[in-house]
């Protein structure tokens, strides 16, 4: 087992590390202030990855070897998740904006107080689909205007989004 002064100086060599990752990923990043130029991310990921696997060395000093490989295993799969994590949600970030700059978007229109007839011919001229958010009453329900929409009015939207509409 550590000592409590090996323990301190385990604890002192981590924050130097973690202080010295964000200070390289800031002084490496290009251009400062910049959409998506944040260093939080990649500085909370080599953090972990870092944290974790000096851990994983100070397990080491534990004598019990049933423990020390569940603390390896342990730590291994946490690297493993901390990398996924990082990759996974930037790309998703990258996956949705590409997604939404090729498809386009477009403005909702409003639809309140128009009749299911009216509301389908507006929608004719866009890429927007018309639903109706009560199942007990079909898109062309007669003799009912919209009561409520969602997306709201005016807002913009993604190419091809359904409108879904309550009736009055």
């Amino acid at each position: 087992m550590l000592s409590w002064g090996e323990t301190l100086t385990a604890l002192l060599i981590i924050a130097a590390v973690i202080l010295v990752i964000g200070l390289i990923l800031w002084l490496t990043t290009p251009v400062k202030n910049a959409p998506g130029s944040g260093v939080a991310r990649s500085w909370i990921a080599l953090s972990l990855i870092a944290g974790l696997l000096f851990s994983g060395v100070l397990a080491f000093a534990v004598n019990d070897s049933t423990i020390r490989s569940g603390l390896i295993g342990a730590l291994g799969a946490a690297v493993g998740a901390a990398t996924a994590f990082f990759f996974s949600s930037k790309s998703t970030d990258q996956a949705h904006d590409l997604l939404t700059s090729s498809l386009g978007t477009e403005s909702i229109p409003d639809l309140i107080g128009r009749t299911p007839d009216d509301a389908m011919r507006v929608l004719s001229t866009t890429t927007l689909k018309l639903v109706s958010a009560d199942p007990a009453y079909a898109v062309s329900a007669p003799g009912r205007t919209i009561a409520r929409q969602d997306p709201a009015p005016g807002t913009t939207a993604p190419k091809g989004t359904t409108v879904q509409v309550t009736y009055a």
